[in-house]
């Protein structure tokens, strides 16, 4: 089931050797032949005395893609739009995030991918289109804005540049893979995922944990490194857990987080506490949000989640029998909690009653395997490019 969700897609030769021994930047600035030397370097092609391409890939070419600092990524508008639609930011006004329902569509999207030296120059890095990068642009600062993302199966090799912001291009437009995870390619969808995860873990690990001090970026964008104390640090994910509450009469429990906005309903979720396995999560989150005791635990499919950098462990579970079945919202972080048969939801999503969890979610998945099927169709969907 795991290999089905959106961000859990796609199998990338993630090149750990290349990490030491490629910078991303000379991928960008010097193709086929910075990724021979690389093949050399790191004894990867061989006889070192022959550089061969990655792996002995035949073929191997350098592709860049853009993601800018809140995690939003460039993709090609369906149908070649002249004009590319509005960019929403995250947390703005209009159109936020935390305030726009889900996305659906028909379409398929591809990550944008300009020229390695167009999107240097993007980027603000030496080697763009008009041979250096803006006057703030420094050494130190370099590193962290192209990161080693891999290699695909054609023999792609690919470098996420960060750039400070959405810039217009026509037929492209920035996209939040929250929204629009689902209708990417396998390939893209790994790409884009773990481009966000990165550009996410570099925002908020800026400094040193045991001294303070500023780290800098090592290991094509895998790694930081303290230069004072020499502490390394490597990019984390928090377990998370995810339930899909059966009672004794198969009905499903859904709730609204008071956070969430008026009519979003989903599955409950918890972090994993530190010395605390996930099964034992699963029956402590629904006791203390809801007040119900389950008994039967079992895995159901695992998800990364880089919002902001979750790794959320599915679970299905059941109540203990002979124990409340009547839930009750701890009054804090859940206000409404109640279990809906299968044609009680149904009903309630159709008429938009309850909007359901997004198509990129986990937790979409976890309610469609009770189901049996697709959810109906919610009128409370956007389109994914926010085009209306």
């Amino acid at each position: 089931m795991t290999s089905a969700l959106p961000f859990a897609r796609g199998i990338l030769d993630s090149m750990p050797a290349a990490r030491e021994s490629v910078d991303p930047l000379d991928l960008l600035r010097g193709g086929r032949g910075a990724i021979d030397e690389g093949a050399r370097v790191a004894g990867l092609g061989g006889d070192a005395a022959a550089p061969r391409p990655l792996s002995g890939v035949p073929g191997s070419r350098v592709s860049a893609f853009l993601v800018e600092p809140s995690g939003l990524v460039a993709v090609v508008e369906p149908g070649g739009a002249a004009d590319p639609p509005p960019v929403r930011r995250p947390g703005s006004r209009e159109g936020s995030d935390t305030d726009t329902p889900f996305a659906t569509s028909s379409e398929t999207l591809a990550l944008w991918r300009p020229p390695a030296d167009e999107a240097l120059e993007l980027a603000g890095l030496p080697g763009g289109a008009d041979g250096a990068g803006p006057d703030d642009a420094d050494a130190d600062g370099e590193a962290e804005r192209a990161m080693l993302m891999g290699r695909t199966a054609d023999g792609t090799v690919h470098v996420a540049v960060r750039v400070p912001g959405p810039v217009e291009r026509p037929g492209v437009t920035w996209a939040n893979i929250r929204w629009c995870g689902h209708l990417l390619s396998d390939d893209d969808s790994a790409l884009a995922l773990q481009a966000v995860a990165l550009v996410r873990w570099h925002a908020q690990y800026r400094f040193c944990s045991r001294c303070g001090q500023a780290v800098r970026t090592i290991s094509a964008g895998w790694a930081t490194m303290c230069p004072g104390c020499g502490t390394i640090e490597y990019p984390r994910q928090d377990p998370a857990v995810i339930m899909a509450v059966v009672d004794d009469q198969d009905r499903v429990l859904m709730a609204h987080n008071s956070a969430w906005r008026e009519g979003f309903w989903s599955v409950l979720a918890g972090f994993v506490e530190a010395g605390e396995s996930p099964d034992r999560t699963v029956r402590r989150e629904v006791l203390e949000e809801v007040g119900l005791r389950v008994g039967d635990v079992r895995p159901f499919a695992a998800q990364p989640w880089p919002m902001p950098r979750s790794l959320m462990l599915g679970y299905t579970a059941r109540l203990e029998p002979g124990s409340d079945a009547e839930p009750h919202p701890d009054g804090a972080e859940i206000d409404h909690a109640r279990f809906f048969t299968r044609a009680e939801l149904a009903e309630a999503i159709s008429s938009g009653q309850v909007e359901p969890p997004g198509p990129t979610a986990i937790a979409r998945y976890l309610l469609e395997d009770w189901f049996g099927g697709t959810l109906p169709a919610s009128p409370r969907s956007i389109d994914a490019l926010r085009r209306r």
